[in-house]
């Protein structure tokens, strides 16, 4: 939400208050208007004048803040202009009425430069009336306190937006951080479930083949998918509880088993190096997101994992880059997670075309 109307939403309540607790400086005017020497119609009309100007200043504050410069501009100026008819009714003592006018002009949002120079042409104007008349009727005061609370009231308003700012910079600080935690979720979700749901359904095709010709195999197949169930499910709740932590170990074990459920043969590490500790994470979630597109979308019959101490690399013979790209575009949940990952782990992820043909994940960490 802009500045304007945060300061409408958060600040109208603030200004009638604050408006009207100003006004009642003015029941020295209107006294002073009782007073004057002059004919009853005068003081009744310019009563009634002060009346509504005293209406429209507390009305303008919250309509002006969310209008443009220029019509906040017009508005005051045409404010002040209005005020200019009590003069042939009260006289001079009017300048008094314009301490309202460098009040509205700094809690309208008007550029600094511009609420500094039109409240110091009103003081100007102010004292040349009162000068022009001899300082009357107490008017030598009158510029010297339209001045101060010129200053204090441009002050006043700097600080109003500050925190109106202030305070819709947290809003979407807030914000932002619901939606990075959904992403962040969705993100875990989508690589714990992936995986083991298409290890999953891999194991169920088998199964389903072989319940007719070799119904041992297919009990031990269906044992195995109710483990990996099991699993995936405690995966889930550790991924809620934010309490899970992946390793590339962990993660060789179980792409050897996804590989050889999908018919792929695995060339696989035998040992994992030393890795750095910042960047175990991030290699793990490659090597499980690498196997799992290798598995879904590659037709590929040979998967083959690289690990040095600094990059992991999962390389497959299957349909490459194109089409690869096509059936789990780099946009997509997967590879946008895994790069988000690489990321914040000061790592960079490519992909590319293989050796053998096929597709290539790469992930390397900072040397």
């Amino acid at each position: 939400m802009p500045v304007r109307e945060r300061l409408r939403a958060h600040g109208a309540r603030s200004w009638y208050i604050g408006a009207g607790s100003g006004l009642i400086w003015q029941v020295i005017l209107v006294f002073d208007v009782l007073i004057l020497d002059g004919p009853v119609v005068s003081k009744v009309l310019g009563l009634l004048l002060l009346a509504v100007l005293y209406a429209a200043f507390m009305l303008l504050g919250p309509i002006l803040w969310v209008e443009s410069v220029r019509t906040r501009l017009i508005a005051v100026a045409a404010y002040w202009a209005a005020s200019f008819l009590l003069f042939p009714l009260i006289g001079p003592v009017a300048i008094w009425m314009w301490l309202l006018v460098v009040s509205l002009v700094a809690f309208i949002n008007l550029p600094l430069r511009l609420a500094i120079g039109f409240s110091v042409l009103v003081i100007l104007v102010q004292g040349a009336i009162g000068a022009s008349v001899g300082f009357t009727l107490g008017l030598a005061f009158a510029p010297m306190v339209t001045a101060v609370g010129a200053a204090t009231f441009i002050g006043l308003g700097l600080i109003s937006r500050t925190n109106v700012t202030l305070r819709g910079a947290n809003e979407e600080i807030a914000r932002l951080a619901v939606v990075e935690e959904r992403a962040r979720f969705s993100r875990d979700l989508h690589d714990v479930l992936g995986h083991s749901l298409t290890v999953v359904t891999m194991k169920s095709e088998l199964a389903r083949r072989l319940v007719t010709i070799d119904p041992e195999k297919a009990e031990l197949e269906i044992a195995d998918i109710e483990r990996l169930t099991r699993s995936a499910l405690a995966d889930l709740r550790l991924a809620v509880s934010n309490y899970r932590e992946t390793t590339v170990d962990a993660e060789l074990v179980a792409a050897k088993t996804a590989l050889a459920a999908a018919g792929i043969q695995s060339h696989l590490p035998e040992s994992v190096p030393a890795i750095d500790p910042r960047q175990q994470g991030v290699f793990a979630w490659v090597l499980r997101e690498g196997v799992t597109n290798v598995i879904r979308h590659s037709g590929a019959t040979a998967c083959w994992v690289t690990i040095d101490h600094r990059s992991l690399t999962v390389a497959d013979d299957g349909r490459g880059p194109g089409a690869m790209l096509t059936d789990a575009p780099v946009t997509g949940n997967g590879l946008r997670g895994l790069r988000e990952r690489s990321a914040a782990a000061a790592a960079e992820l490519l992909v590319g075309q293989s050796r053998q043909g096929g597709f290539e994940l790469v992930v390397r960490g900072a040397a």
